[in-house]
């Protein structure tokens, strides 16, 4: 599977607004990962094992922000949040902050041509289907992500027009729409 990962901060805060967070649950979960990447480089892949007294600190909020901000991000998954309860006397809570990726344009190109070719496939009288290495398909295919807005939006369009994706010649038509000029 190829993917690229969020790799500046501003392209990820960019990313949590989209999702409808809130300034301090954007910084909040940024910590949180900055926190849990530095814990993994270290051995630790169990999760960020801190306070809220000491995020409550490091955002300049108080330890109740951070409680409503966490609950909130756990309610959305974008962390998960465990109890380590094996010593009675000492309750571990592991913030683990779930892992944020997106697929680059040529990944979601390769699977809208697998996830056609699935269809076209799953009629026993069709032969053809979509060749993956064909940069005029390829380039169809791209230019038909950017009109639906994305690759999300593509596969509904699909799923509901699903009889005209089981016969080659109807795709071959479907696609003629989104040549280049």
């Amino acid at each position: 599977m190829s993917y690229i990962s969020f790799y500046d901060d501003g392209e990820l805060r960019a990313y949590l607004f989209e999702q409808e967070l809130n300034f301090l649950q954007a910084s909040l979960f940024m910590l949180l990962q900055s926190i849990d990447k530095y814990a993994q480089q270290n051995g630790n892949h169990a999760g960020v094992k801190i306070s809220n007294s000491k995020l409550a600190k490091e955002l300049g909020v108080t330890q109740r922000s951070i409680t409503t901000h966490l609950s909130k991000l756990q309610e959305l998954g974008f962390i998960k949040i465990s109890f380590d309860r094996s010593n009675s006397t000492n309750t571990k809570r592991y913030i683990k902050p779930v892992k944020l990726v997106k697929f680059g344009i040529e990944s979601q190109i390769s699977g809208i041509i697998g996830y056609i070719n699935k269809l076209l496939n799953s009629t026993l009288d069709n032969l053809d289907e979509l060749d993956n290495t064909d940069l005029e398909t390829r380039n169809k295919i791209k230019q038909a992500i950017f009109h639906f807005g994305s690759d999300t939006a593509l596969i509904n369009y699909i799923n509901s027009h699903h009889d005209e994706f089981t016969n080659y010649e109807n795709v071959q038509d479907w696609l003629s729409d989104f040549s280049t000029p």
